[in-house]
């Protein structure tokens, strides 16, 4: 038995040999470091060393021993930067078969990374508990370091800037070289594609310098020799590349490279070709050479064109998690290469390839755990089992390279990567509109990567060519974060383009208009569909992943936040509920511009939405898990993944990390997505029972109190959208709305006031002045006399609920007035209604009402379309007797001079609790004892994120504040 820690540290350190075919691992040895003896060191080719420093519990020294290693050199492979300190249970040192008990026992650790003196640890508050498997999987993320891949990524960055500079200045005198670069990429010349040139030359020497020295291949040095100059020549760089793709592999890799290097005048390719050379030999020191996420951050300094292409790349730590997360819910035996060699996996929107890199290697690291050489199946991954499609040549490029970055000594055949045709068509090509991989929603197999005439694309130009078939329902997994344009907004109507979901590549109109038309095309023959035109591309990309899936496969995909709650992504969760079960939808409860999405540079809510295809409406439920933050690392991602696969099911409970630190909530419900982004349970339960029950539930009580509501449509009509109004012209020069509304204040006798947009400062009471007034068009009074029946009302709803700003959820005006964009109108059935309706919005659970029902796509912010306004729910006024409608507006009469504070204040609002008393206790009789667990419930409502949106008018948000 290893009573001493040294011999327990020798067995240790065996198990995990088995855990990784090329780990090198030393054990207690006093000649790696100088004047020290580190534990356990672990070292594999591409990553950094990472160093296992071990007690037994209580292990009280642990930690100081490990930042000990901190900055140490190793004599073998450079300066610790990550260290573990792990706590072994005590009951190993007695155990009569430690070997066996090693593999079964429950570990505690922590991981520090950095400088001695200035180092950082994960996690801060708390251990976290594994098993053999996870310190191995711990091992493999800390061999990652985070900060040489910014410095290597700041290298490319800057490279490929001067390189792409160098040829924008030679092109002002050789424009033919610049169009022939552009067509290789099939995109419009600009600096832009000169920088996504230079990535992907950039791309091919560094892969290079990673491949040399095998299959025969010269590294840089032999081939600048050939020179005479010492300088890398064109002509002779084109040869080594095309000796590559012809005789050895790396066909995705090197062809294109090549193509783009071709045009290149020799003077200005051999400046390129050294600044470039310089970045691939730095990235070559650095180590970080083939780390398959440079690229990927890389390209998203170079495109420009994501206005319409919405190509917001995957973030790698939101990428594992997804992946990881999906991963797990395959049925596969992971140590059977036959098994893992049949998975088909599938990103038809792969971008830089985030999202498949991230399931390959969840795939990889489950394949080595079960003591097997994922090496030996890096061939059939990249030929079979992956699968990439994409509208970008750049991006499949990297794609490929990405994948084959993992393994780079190891050929292949072909890949399953391709670039999907995108807009109008040349007649060899039959002529028509294509729209990328939304034609495989109908279509079955595809065109070859980079459009290069083959059927499919290979790993080298020897070998046979076979047909990329993409059958239904045969993928495993479907994993996409798919582009999020709409036909409809701003950009639209500012650039005047038709189709904006069309329109990147600059497609004119009518390509734009032809695409459109493919797509009704191929979704008139679907019986049932979650693509909508005001959801998006995206929500088409359901459809696709849909098709492809098969039954017991799982789809994992990463969607804007509207996906919850958002009445044109309707039909896309019922689909997802009609066909699917173990329905999961993540959400950020961060606050932060850009903490709230899973993807780079996006500033709107995301969702993940996994789900296993079969066995749908199971109740209609959904598991919504509302993460505190957006996981900082791969590691911290899987180790997230892991904490929530231990979450007991069909419960609400905290997801925690190590047992104590609190990474978010995990609630249940339906697949109608109102607990999206949701901290407290108490709150969820409070918004699910208002709306499925018609209960006012409250913390600390077991029974809710029932309330008289019912949906704001059955008392009355919603007002009109505000191009009814005063839209502008359509093709035919008619006006879609018979007013011109102007933002000027309205005189007492102005014939049309209109209450259009908000003003924080006039909209504190709930008796609201029009802010604006609506001019009748020549030509147009019949119709603004009409409009003005089915818009002007003294009831408004506010749909653009800005809640960290604006106090109210509905007003009142004097007299008459149209509603527009931002408070439309709502003309009840009896106009003794609006009283109690204003009262009751105005309230805690008339908030809650119109929170949990509105779309929280952006912090701070609740949007309730206006078809959605009626399903909102309100004060049933229909039962109130004509003494208790007096008493409403005794009650109104009362409070309307008062000034409420910001909705998400109301929990130091002192109007807005008299308010609750008087509506809910003096006007509904509801018992005085609901007024202090309201008061719990109020200030749990206002420390929501997507309530406060991160102001400092939050609870506890600055000091002095009450609360």
């Amino acid at each position: 038995m290893p009573s001493s820690e040294p011999a327990f540290n020798s067995l240790l350190g065996s198990a995990l040999r088995s855990k990784h075919p090329r780990w090198q691992v030393r054990v207690e040895d006093s000649g790696i470091i100088p004047n020290a003896t580190p534990d356990i060191v672990i070292e594999q080719p591409g990553g950094m060393p990472v160093i296992v420093e071990n007690e037994y519990d209580p292990a009280r020294t642990v930690e100081a021993d490990a930042r000990s290693r901190l900055g140490k050199t190793l004599a073998s492979s450079g300066t610790v930067e990550q260290v573990i300190a792990l706590r072994t249970p005590r009951h190993l040192s007695e155990e009569p078969n430690p070997e066996n008990a090693i593999h079964k026992a429950g570990f505690a650790l922590r991981c520090l990374y950095g400088e001695a003196e200035q180092h950082s640890r994960w996690p801060e508050q708390t251990w976290v508990e594994v098993d053999l498997d996870g310190l191995a999987s711990v091992i493999e993320l800390m061999s990652l370091s985070e900060k040489r891949i910014q410095e290597s990524m700041d290298i490319l960055v800057g490279g490929v800037q001067r390189a792409a500079k160098e040829l924008r200045e030679a092109g002002e005198n050789a424009p033919d070289m610049l169009e022939s670069i552009a067509k290789t990429l099939s995109q419009k010349d600009g600096e832009q594609t000169s920088r996504m040139a230079m990535a992907i030359l950039a791309n091919a020497l560094t892969f290079h310098t990673s491949i040399a020295g095998s299959h025969g291949i010269e590294n840089l040095d032999q081939i600048k020799r050939k020179s005479g100059r010492n300088e890398l020549a064109k002509s002779h760089v084109l040869a080594a590349w095309e000796h590559i793709y012809t005789k050895v592999n790396y066909l995705p890799i090197f062809k294109l490279a090549a193509d783009l290097l071709l045009p290149i005048a020799n003077g200005t390719a051999q400046i390129i070709l050294r600044v470039l050379a310089e970045v691939a030999a730095k990235l070559a020191e650095q180590g970080a050479a083939s780390h398959y996420d440079l690229n990927a951050r890389l390209l998203q300094r170079l495109i420009i064109d994501r206005q319409f292409l919405a190509t917001y790349y995957t973030l790698p730590s939101s990428a594992r998690l997804l992946a990881e997360f999906a991963i797990s819910r395959l049925d596969v035996d992971w140590s059977s290469k036959e098994a893992v060699s049949n998975l088909r996996i599938a990103d038809f929107a792969c971008g830089t390839g985030a999202l498949l890199s991230s399931a390959y290697h969840a795939v990889m690291s489950r394949y080595r755990r079960s003591k097997q050489d994922d090496q030996e199946l890096h061939p059939v991954m990249l030929e079979k089992v992956l699968v990439g499609t994409d509208i970008m040549p750049v991006a499949t490029h990297l794609t490929a390279s990405v994948l084959a970055s993992a393994y780079p000594h190891v050929p292949f055949k072909t890949t399953s990567i391709a670039t999907l045709p995108y807009g109008k068509q040349p007649p060899e090509r039959g002529g028509h509109a294509a729209i990328g991989a939304l034609d495989l929603i109908e279509d079955e197999e595809i065109m070859s990567l980079f459009g290069s005439g083959q059927e499919r694309v290979q790993g080298s130009t020897e070998g046979s060519v076979e047909k990329l078939e993409l059958l239904h329902e045969s993928f495993d997994l479907v994993i996409m974060n798919p582009p999020f344009t709409t036909p409809t907004g701003s950009s639209a109507s500012r650039g005047g383009i038709p189709r904006p979901d069309f329109a990147g590549f600059q497609t004119s109109r009518e390509e734009q208009m032809q695409m459109a038309s493919r797509l009704r095309e191929i979704m008139s023959k679907k019986t049932e569909a979650a693509g909508h035109g005001n959801a998006g591309l995206a929500s088409y990309f359901i459809d696709l992943a849909h098709a492809k899936v098969k039954k017991d496969g799982v789809i994992a995909l990463v969607l804007p936040a509207t996906f919850a709650s958002g009445e044109s992504w309707s039909n896309a969760r019922k689909l997802v509920a009609d066909n699917y079960r173990d329905i999961c939808i993540f959400s950020l409860l961060a606050t932060g511009a850009r903490d709230y999405a899973f993807s780079a540079d996006t500033g709107m809510g995301e969702v993940l939405v996994v789900a296993t295809k079969g066995g749908g409406r199971a109740k209609n439920r959904a598991t919504y898990i509302n993460l505190e933050q957006r996981p900082k690392s791969i590691l911290e991602a899987v180790a997230v993944a892991q904490a929530i696969d231990k979450v007991p099911p069909n419960q609400n409970p905290v997801i925690y990390l190590g047992g104590e630190e609190e990474l978010g909530s995990c609630l249940v419900g339906d697949c109608n997505g109102g607990m999206a982004g949701v901290r407290a349970a108490s709150v969820a339960a409070a918004g699910a029972n208002l709306y499925d029950k018609g209960l006012l539930l409250l913390p600390q009580l077991t029974a809710g109190e029932k309330l008289p509501v019912v949906e704001l449509g059955e008392l009355g009509d919603r007002g009109l959208l505000s191009r009814d109004i005063s839209g502008g012209k359509n093709r035919a020069g008619v006006y879609r709305g018979p007013f011109e509304h102007k933002k000027v204040k309205p005189s007492p006798g102005t014939s049309y006031p209109a209450l259009w947009n908000h003003c924080t400062q006039n909209e504190k009471r709930m008796v609201v002045p029009p802010d604006s007034k609506c001019l009748v068009r020549p030509g147009c009074e019949d119709r603004a006399n009409e409009v003005w029946e089915r818009a002007a009302s003294r009831l408004h709803i506010n749909c653009q609920f800005r809640l960290n700003s604006v106090s109210l959820a509905a007003c009142i005006t004097d007299n008459l007035a149209i509603g527009g964009t931002a408070w439309p109108g709502f003309i009840c059935k009896d106009p003794r209604w609006i009283y109690p309706l204003v009262l009751w919005a105005n309230t805690t659970p008339g908030l809650i009402a119109f929170w949990w029902l509105g779309s929280r796509q952006q912090k701070g912010r609740s949007i309730l379309s206006l078809s959605r306004q009626p399903e909102l729910k309100a004060l049933d006024a229909r039962q109130l007797s004509s003494a208790k409608l007096k008493q409403a507006e005794k009650i109104f009469n009362k409070f309307k001079g008062k000034s409420l504070l910001s909705a998400n204040e109301a929990y130091g609002d002192s109007v807005r609790k008299e308010l609750d008393k008087a509506v809910l206790v003096d006007l509904l009789g509801l018992p005085g004892k609901i007024l202090e667990p309201l008061d719990r419930l109020r200030l749990q409502w206002c420390d929501e994120p997507s309530v406060h949106g991160g102001k400092s008018t939050r609870p506890n948000g600055r000091k002095g504040h009450p609360y």
